[in-house]
């Protein structure tokens, strides 16, 4: 994010008489150009310290962003001083940095994945769960009007019924961190599997629940994967199925597509992406499908119909959801 880049000020939940003591743990990329300015313009937010074993690294962060926080190379030195934490540090270091917090009772936002395996993603929950701290993984598309729009329409069957569906993206290279841990599997956990599809298997829980068929291709043979292939099954013979493909050799538009017994859903896998819907009679028609009225909410659509109205402030990632497999 540059410099002349602003992110929205918004305030969540009620007024508070004092900010939210923070620390962003991680001095790196994701640190400087997203959490960092996302933290400064939330007024119920205070940023009170920052960790990274490379103090230099803070040290440089602090003086860009003018700030004069506490700097420290562990997360041990600040808790107590601190409300809640950011956890933006390479995947295999989630779960012992997580642990330290909500050992503190500090509460935990973690960059995605939520931990290089699927063990430390259990530890992090059964934590949280066990001293009633607040944890959640860093799945913000979730959070996306076009998302929320699309879920609470695929949740009441607007479309129809689901037959199939397919997501795909795809950069040529992409995110590089500043210490290189994504070259290292045990450092990951994976490749482009962690780094985007991650974000859609989120999804595709959140959407339908846990799979029952699951078969998977990737190009790894040993290290990081640059190219998979998913396919996915929802139910019987009266179900639905799905593929999901990923890249980080060949460019793929992002997209999104379910197929249904009364048309084709598209959106892109954009912020604002309209949802575009054309149906099996619409003669090469394809409507938008927007939601209208309050902006906080899910509203009507422009066709009058109500969708699901929600509610404000409500968790929209649960731990149960993302450690799968964990019964």
């Amino acid at each position: 994010m540059s410099d002349s880049a602003r992110v929205p000020r918004v305030e969540i939940g009620p007024a508070m008489s004092k900010p939210v003591r923070l620390a962003i743990v991680g001095g790196g990329m994701i640190a400087e150009s997203a959490h960092l300015p996302a933290a400064l313009e939330c007024p119920a937010v205070e940023v009170v310290a920052l960790v990274d074993p490379v103090r230099e690294r803070i040290a440089r962060l602090a003086r860009r962003f003018g700030l004069a926080p506490l700097l420290a190379q562990d997360v041990s030195e600040v808790v107590g001083r601190i409300d809640a934490a950011v956890v933006a540090t390479p995947n295999d270091t989630h779960m012992p940095i997580a642990l330290k917090c909500i050992a503190g009772g500090v509460s935990v936002l973690i960059e995605k994945p939520l931990a290089a395996c699927l063990d430390d993603g259990r530890a992090i929950a059964d934590a949280g769960a066990a001293h009633g701290v607040l944890v959640a993984p860093g799945y913000v598309t979730r959070f996306r009007p076009n998302l929320r729009l699309l879920k609470a329409l695929l949740d009441r069957n607007y479309f129809g019924r689901v037959r199939r569906f397919v997501h795909q993206f795809g950069t040529v290279g992409g995110w590089a961190p500043l210490s290189a841990y994504n070259l290292t599997r045990s450092a990951t956990g994976g490749g482009v599997l962690m780094v985007t599809a991650t974000h859609f298997v989120d999804r595709l829980i959140w959407f339908w629940g846990a799979p029952s068929e699951v078969s998977y291709w990737d190009d790894s043979r040993g290290g990081p994967e640059a190219n998979c292939v998913a396919r996915f099954r929802y139910g019987g013979d009266d179900g639905f199925e799905g593929e999901a493909r990923y890249s980080k050799t060949f460019s793929l538009a992002g997209s999104f597509v379910i197929e249904t017994d009364r048309g084709t859903v598209l959106l892109a896998d954009t912020d604002d992406a309209e949802i575009l819907f054309r149906p099996h009679d619409s003669h090469g028609v394809v409507h938008a499908v927007r939601a209208v009225g309050d902006q906080d909410r899910i509203g009507r659509l422009d066709d009058g119909e109500a969708a699901d109205p929600g509610e404000r402030h409500q968790p929209m990632i649960g731990l149960d959801e993302i450690v799968v497999g964990s019964g």
